[in-house]
């Protein structure tokens, strides 16, 4: 081979090379609640599509050169992430808020975030479990998480006794799993502007409301798929239109879904429990829900107020539910909410 030759080969080979060290090869760094690490802010770059085929556990907690923000202590205010890179981890397995009616975690306010990872974030209201439901919405107000963006994965987010559970805001394309919330005021789902939703393997024992549509958008060419997942509807103090705590009640599984333009829920292997008639009506499942393999559990008096659509089973065996919560929570090695979940983004097998 000529010299000449060698020389040009040689050249092309550093071109090839460098971008690609360049983007993947720099050293990670650990930062602290405060700080970020260094990264490229390009969403077209090679760590941006990380987030599209998810696989069991936080995979995407180490991917190299992606900023990574750390969330690892108490806190008692809200934390707010209004300009986070694209794309970006945040990492709060260790992040606890006890917070009262306040957002506890809001993320991209200012600069929605494209393919973001959120792995942990548990969020444990101390205002009075008491108050009313309009006191709740009202007075306080509030979730555990807000996220403002696209393309993301929220794995192991726990919240408790908090208006709302998780409200995505401006963007589409979001999966929920393993997640594990209870006693929430409001909406465990409060998907309002109508992003495109996945949610599994989570454990929903409480919701007020468990997935909200109601605002604006398009779900043109969108899905909303619930697999593994069990819901209950908890009666809590002084419903929707009642001011005495003594009263009792809850609203229902799918809340606004009787108006046009909403998502057409897919429902697999999934467990939905009624311990009572709603407050003011059962409303039924969306118009175009598909079923498989679910389970209704109902222990009020009369018949099950809503329909029993094909794919579904009805039962009145309590045991049924608290079976499957027990199970949910060993599988995720999960005791009570102020306890870590020792298995929690890598739980046994199905």
């Amino acid at each position: 081979m000529e010299r000449k030759d060698f020389k040009t080969l040689a050249a092309i080979a550093v071109l090839i090379i460098l971008p690609v060290c360049l983007m993947s090869c720099s050293p990670k760094t650990h930062f602290g609640s405060e700080e970020k690490s260094s990264s490229s802010n390009n969403p077209g770059g090679p760590s941006s599509g990380f987030l599209g085929q998810p696989g069991p556990g936080p995979s995407c907690i180490d991917q190299p050169g992606i900023e990574k923000t750390v969330l690892d202590k108490t806190y008692t205010e809200r934390i707010r992430l209004s300009e986070p890179s694209s794309p970006a981890i945040i990492d709060a397995r260790s992040g606890l808020s006890l917070t009262s009616g306040e957002r506890a975690l809001e993320i991209g306010s200012k600069k929605p975030v494209n393919n973001m990872c959120i792995v942990g974030w548990t969020v444990i209201g101390q205002q009075s479990r008491t108050l009313t439901w309009r006191q709740m919405h009202d007075d306080l107000g509030g979730s555990a998480l807000r996220v403002y963006g696209s393309n993301y994965v929220v794995d192991g987010l726990r919240a408790e006794n908090v208006q709302d559970g998780f409200d995505p805001r401006e963007g589409d394309g979001f999966e929920l799993r393993n997640v594990w919330m209870q006693y929430i005021r409001d909406d465990c789902i409060e998907n309002d502007e109508f992003g495109e939703l996945t949610v599994r393997d989570s454990l929903f024992d409480g919701c007020y409301t468990f997935l909200s549509e109601q605002e604006s958008g398009s779900v043109d060419g969108e899905s909303l798929i619930l697999e593994n997942i069990l819901v209950r509807l908890q009666p809590m103090p002084a419903p929707h239109g009642e001011d005495d705590p003594s009263i009792l009640g809850h609203g229902s599984f799918f809340k606004k879904f009787d108006k046009g333009g909403r998502h057409q829920p897919i429902i697999r292997n999934s467990i939905f429990f009624l311990e009572k008639e709603c407050h003011s009506g059962c409303k039924d499942w969306p118009p175009g829900t598909q079923a498989t393999n679910v389970t209704l559990v109902w222990t009020g008096t009369g018949n099950f107020p809503m329909s029993i659509l094909p794919g579904m089973t009805l039962t009145k065996d309590r045991s049924v539910w608290d079976n499957a919560v027990q199970r949910w929570k060993a599988r995720h090695g999960c005791t009570t909410m102020d306890k870590p979940c020792t298995k929690l983004h890598n739980p046994d097998p199905l």
